[in-house]
């Protein structure tokens, strides 16, 4: 009976090691990346509501070094769309050579209220990416 219930528990044991090694390799996610960013800097009191605000190249950058791993040049349109789907962007073909794939999240910082939006644009050739674009701009709501 004890042998028994050392294999159960050693099955169990491997069983849950390697669901946390799955669940510690999530792939891309814009969830993630989103959380990664620096905080957005608070904007003056003189400055409006509503202005869109750009982040930085440098900023972005580790952001744009997770996608293009993510979606290297010559991956197929189809695993294109399906990693970004995947990681919580929407996409639209936008001609024959273009693709937008989109992420919108929203962030609170008291009292401000930040609408995040993320463009990935996918250029193809031969209906395989032939490059990336990331851009990443934000509205803050008093």
């Amino acid at each position: 009976m004890k042998k028994v219930l050392l294999a159960l528990a050693s099955a169990g044991a491997v069983i849950a090691c390697s669901g946390v090694a799955t669940a510690a390799q999530p792939g891309l996610s814009f969830a993630t990346l989103e959380y990664q960013q620096p905080r957005d800097p608070l904007l003056p009191s003189n400055q409006s509501a509503d202005i869109v605000e750009q982040t930085s190249a440098d900023r972005l950058a580790p952001a744009r070094t997770a996608i293009d791993q993510a979606v290297p040049a010559g991956t197929p349109r189809a695993v294109a769309e399906a990693v970004l789907i995947k990681a919580g962007a929407h996409c639209r073909v936008q001609g024959a050579t273009t693709e937008r794939c989109t992420y919108l999240d929203v962030s609170t910082r008291d009292p401000y209220v930040d609408a995040v939006h993320w463009n990935v644009d996918l250029s193809l050739a031969n209906d395989a990416v032939s490059g990336v674009e990331v851009n990443r701009t934000w509205v803050r709501d008093l």
